[in-house]
């Protein structure tokens, strides 16, 4: 029996989409010479609105495979259709960034090796981290599977199964303060493959995401239940939410550099950090109860923009990093002299809006090219990555 479709989930991808590109232009413009103070506090505070962006991405994915997948999984129908939906869209960027970024000209044996390396390791581009680690997850996913599943039946949705998320984020928060400690043992052990994905690799290894993960899987399992409860403590959620947002900005910003110069840096947003992971944690309830909320009272219009957003944000997050490149160049076209948090916000709504219009274009063209194929040819749309 097919299920419910979640409405907000839409919504949700499109906050988080946008959260990204907001992270992203803020990194272009914060560590400008001509930044100051007030532009390095405003954008602190963006920034720590926008950290939920990966975290949320990752619940979404656990939510719908459990939500959607009550019955068997076929690993290898599975794979593939992962494969056509994440990594046949992602190959052609890879490429593209490739020419752009990485000065491959694919006119050696040594060009295609590296192009193979870019393909594996996300490192094209930037963001491209992101596409590797959650690939990651959909592998395991049948595993994982099988292992909560009876775990998730026998203690429930209840007092035992609270106190099991919770220990889970205490050992998840700690995992976190020894990425270090991780990251040298594999160092020495020398293992193939193990010891990269420890070392170098280790800031696009899913273990250490999977606790976002385990959070969606629970509220897919049981989604009644967690919509409920975020109804139920909607106003604990965002106390809990706003404490954290407060201590991490008091944070943040206590550890800027005064002498001789100001130095603007947010070394305490990056993701695997014991304070900025329980900030996270409890930002993903904040971020479901705020998409829901929109869901429950936006207009139509309002709706129809962010599902829009929602159903393209895939390739829209593949394409952002290109399009901010122009974004950034049209925002100090038309903002000569402003301050960087200024140009940031027009960067920004340059780029959501660009690489939004790309990936619908896209979409369209692929639609187009569905329609030329001789009858029996024709494919389904495909959805964003579930």
């Amino acid at each position: 029996m097919k299920k419910q479709k979640l409405e907000e989930i839409d919504a949700l991808r499109a906050f988080a989409f946008l959260a990204v590109v907001l992270q992203h232009a803020i990194g272009h413009y914060a560590y400008l010479p001509e930044s100051r103070l007030a532009d390095g506090v405003l954008l602190g505070m963006l920034l720590l609105l926008a950290k939920f962006a990966v975290p949320v991405f990752i619940f979404i994915t656990g939510l719908v495979l459990f939500y959607n997948y009550e019955g068997g999984v076929h690993y290898g129908r599975f794979v593939l259709k992962r494969c056509k939906d994440i990594l046949l869209p992602y190959a052609p960027w890879v490429v593209l960034f490739g020419v752009a970024y990485n000065s491959l000209t694919l006119g050696s044996w040594e060009d295609w090796k590296q192009l193979g390396l870019l393909l594996i390791t996300g490192k094209a581009s930037y963001h491209l981290w992101y596409v590797v680690m959650i690939f990651q997850l959909y592998l395991i996913f049948p595993a994982l599977r099988y292992v909560i599943l009876p775990i998730a039946r026998r203690i429930g949705a209840g007092t035992a199964g609270a106190a099991a998320l919770t220990i889970l984020a205490a050992a998840y928060i700690w995992l976190t303060g020894e990425t270090a400690a991780i990251s040298n043992a594999f160092g020495t052990w020398h293992i193939p493959v193990l010891s990269d994905l420890f070392t170098a690799y280790i800031d696009r290894n899913s273990l250490l995401f999977i606790y976002y993960f385990i959070m969606g899987a629970a509220a897919g399992l049981y989604m009644e239940r967690w919509k409920a409860w975020l109804q139920r403590r909607k106003a604990a959620i965002i106390t809990v939410y706003g404490v954290y947002l407060a201590v991490m900005f008091y944070v943040v910003v206590s550890h800027f550099r005064f002498q001789p110069d100001l130095v603007i840096h947010y070394d305490d947003t990056l993701l695997l950090q014991p304070l900025m992971a329980s900030f996270l944690i409890v930002s993903i309830p904040a971020m479901h109860l705020a998409a829901a909320e929109f869901t429950r009272w936006a207009g139509g219009k309002l709706r129809r923009l962010s599902d829009l957003i929602g159903r393209h944000s895939y390739t829209a997050y593949l394409a952002h990093a290109l399009v901010l490149g122009g974004s950034t160049w049209i925002a100090d076209l038309l903002l000569p002299g402003a301050n960087t948090t200024l140009r940031t916000i027009l960067s920004f709504a340059l780029c959501a809006s660009g690489s939004v219009l790309t990936a619908w274009l896209l979409s369209q063209a692929a639609a187009l090219l569905r329609q030329a194929r001789p009858a029996g040819r024709t494919q389904k749309n495909l959805s964003p990555p579930q």
